[in-house]
């Protein structure tokens, strides 16, 4: 008897504990935002979660007398095992990655200008070539970043996955306890799932020698998704045009939920809020150009120059395209993905002219077919408002907000007058 009772003791409390998951991930203070401010299209797709499947995490962020940061996080429909594609997300781990990995060089004399060099060493890998729109015209880990930051460059991406090595990313990233990102895969390349273990021989040079030899990887580990075999949409089309009647496995596709993403993004911007294990150990120097670069406009880059609007890849407060108010003076540090009808955007996001500062992560579903590689998404009619306006109902928020101590970074400002 007593164990019948326990067991029906346990199956109330499992389902108690099953039903509030959605309320629980609602903040009361996000849901009574949206409910009052919101605009009717913006609360036609927070009535519909199912179909657009999007998820927020927005943190306020408060300081003491000496500037130390104090987090406060807010969470919205946040489900981490509810899988989307992360796309060009991946591209902040692999550049906090890759400026480890060369600070780990220090003593070696490379530097992220250094040129680089990548041989092929198996059947599916590419040497790499000069780079015209670098100063020394051959490739480097400043340009890559840059590339990767500014305009989401798909090719630097595999060239720092190529150097990092898919081993080192795996160790790495579990030491820095991020325990659910997998980043196992290049993009874009036409070779099998195998060419992703194996990476290619690296050479850093300068004008007389070879500084270091990175011999080619082959990877010991052999990581899937933490959830098993997921999916997405209903249907999908393969490289070919041909049309599959069933999901797409994403098993051994990267990985990355948005709450270890939002925590990389704090850990570069806020690190004194985190336990030291889960900083990067990055020199401040290079710390400091992923930051540059995250925040820069496509208008101010340099080697290479680029005419991009300033909303391109801004997605959150300005991504329909509206402009900054003249009476602020705001930069965004962010990173963003954009595939398979997903659109998502992780950003810290800065007014120095009126002490605002907050960080947001959000991520949508905009493919009301549900078949991937259909190229007929919903990002400019449903992602991209979506987006905008909820960073400006943040932003919003955030300039009525009351703090004891003003924000104020004029080193972060600073790198924009280099």
């Amino acid at each position: 008897m007593k164990a019948t009772v326990f067991a029906i003791a346990i199956l109330f409390l499992s389902f108690l504990g099953a039903q509030p998951d959605f309320e629980a991930n609602n903040s009361g203070w996000l849901k009574s935002l949206f409910e009052n401010k919101g605009s009717t299209l913006f609360k036609q797709i927070l009535d519909r979660p199912d179909k657009y499947r999007f998820q927020i995490i927005y943190s306020q962020i408060d300081r003491n007398r000496r500037g130390v940061p104090f987090i406060k996080s807010h969470y919205y429909n946040f489900n981490k095992g509810q899988y989307f594609y992360p796309a060009s997300l991946v591209k902040l781990p692999t550049s906090l990655l890759s400026l480890q990995k060369l600070t780990e060089l220090d003593s070696f004399g490379i530097k992220p200008e250094t040129p680089i060099f990548f041989d092929s060493a198996w059947y599916c890998q590419v040497r790499s070539g000069r780079d015209a729109s670098q100063v020394s015209g051959w490739p480097n880990i400043d340009g890559f970043v840059k590339k990767m930051m500014v305009v989401s460059d798909n090719p630097s991406y595999n060239r720092m996955f190529e150097f990092l090595g898919y081993d080192y990313i795996a160790n790495t990233l579990r030491n820095k306890e991020y325990f659910d990102t997998r980043i196992i895969q290049r993009f874009d390349f036409p070779c099998d799932s195998l060419s992703s273990y194996n990476t290619n021989p690296v050479y850093f040079f300068n004008e007389q020698d070879t500084l270091y030899y990175q011999p080619p990887q082959f990877a010991k580990q052999r990581l899937i998704n933490p959830y098993g075999d997921v999916y997405m949409g209903s249907r999908y089309y393969d490289a070919f045009g041909n049309l599959y009647p069933f999901p797409r496995s994403f098993m051994f596709n990267n990985f990355l939920p948005i709450n270890e993403l939002h925590k990389m993004l704090i850990s570069l911007y806020l690190p004194e809020s985190l336990s030291y294990n889960r900083r990067w150990d990055i020199k401040a120097e290079y710390a400091d150009l992923l930051k540059k670069y995250m925040g820069m406009w496509p208008r101010e880059c340099r080697n290479p120059s680029y005419s991009y609007a300033d909303h391109y890849k801004k997605y959150l407060l300005i991504g329909d395209g509206r402009g900054l108010p003249d009476s602020s003076d705001i930069r965004i540090f962010n990173v963003v993905g954009r595939s398979f009808g997903v659109l998502a955007d992780c950003a810290y996001i800065v007014d120095f002219r009126n002490n605002v500062e907050f960080c947001v992560t959000a991520v949508i579903y905009c493919n009301e077919e549900d078949v991937l590689n259909s190229d007929r998404y919903q990002y400019e009619t449903a992602g991209l408002p979506f987006l905008a306006e909820l960073g400006q109902l943040l932003y919003h928020e955030e300039l009525q907000r009351e703090k004891q101590y003003p924000f104020s970074n004029n080193k972060l400002k600073a790198l924009y007058s280099q």
